[in-house]
């Protein structure tokens, strides 16, 4: 379980540092401060969530990120808010200086389904990272393992945009069960 202050470096050398992990408040939020290097970015693949907003803060440097079809630019100081089911692309950093975003996501009431398992999605990245078994795109290397982490983690409730949501449940399904029957587990220890 994740606690506050635990620092995971991602590619690109991105920090994030988990400033509230669901597991120690009831599942009720998420929130991660990024420090991202000159010329690097958050997690650069389209997806949507389904039925919560996902928020955003710039607290240093400018970003470039996505919200539909919009690129937008924010500065220090500035905030966004994506609505569920609107594709988006996290921050870029496209100033000359580091880039430092808060990113959270709250549930009234508590979702350990739904928080605790991103939370559990940023601790296996945060450890395949450090062993270098992510790609460039936060990908982990290894399909079986990306998709059974994935199907376990933030499916249901995170897509790809453009496949619908159904087909993307029944193909992670489908790979996650190849990969627990070849010995992977979806968070390894």
């Amino acid at each position: 379980m994740a606690t506050h202050g635990d620092t995971y470096v991602l590619p690109g050398g991105v920090r994030a540092t988990m400033e509230q992990a669901p597991s120690q408040n009831g599942y009720r939020l998420l929130e991660l401060v990024f420090d991202v290097p000159v010329g690097q970015r958050l997690l650069p693949l389209p997806h949507q969530h389904i039925d919560i907003p996902e928020h955003f803060a710039v607290l240093g440097g400018t970003a470039r990120h996505w919200l539909g079809r919009r690129r937008l630019v924010a500065h220090a100081g500035d905030a966004w808010v994506v609505p569920p089911r609107t594709t988006h692309i996290h921050a870029a950093n496209i100033g000359d200086a580091p880039l430092v975003v808060r990113q959270w996501l709250e549930r009234e009431g508590g979702d350990e389904p739904l928080l605790g398992g991103f939370e559990r999605y940023v601790e296996t990245l945060g450890a395949f990272s450090a062993q270098g078994k992510l790609d460039r795109f936060w990908r982990i290397k290894d399909p079986l393992q990306d998709a059974l982490t994935l199907h376990e983690t933030i499916v249901p409730g995170t897509y790809f945009p453009l496949v619908p949501t159904a087909w993307q449940d029944a193909l992670l399904g489908r790979i996650a069960d190849v990969a627990r029957k070849r010995g992977r587990v979806a968070v390894p220890a």
